[in-house]
């Protein structure tokens, strides 16, 4: 199953998932790895958050958003 696959189904078990202990200890999950997260990294994404959807640069890939043919 490649990572994607992973994402996906685990964004459908949680869809329809009923158990609010487990949805408390998944959101604990994430709240812990966002602090854990360098200063620096998540200042970025709080300034991410605060920019309009219309002013973000849209990319499929590292290549495409440096404009390069290798990395």
């Amino acid at each position: 199953m490649t990572i994607e696959q992973k994402k996906i189904a685990l964004i459908h078990w949680i869809t329809n998932l009923q158990d609010e202990a487990v949805l408390n200890q998944l959101d604990g999950f994430r709240q812990t790895s966002l602090r854990d997260l360098p200063k620096e990294v998540a200042d970025l994404l709080v300034q991410s958050l605060s920019e309009p959807d219309a002013d973000g640069v849209e990319h499929t890939s590292v290549r495409d958003m440096l404009n390069r043919s290798e990395v």
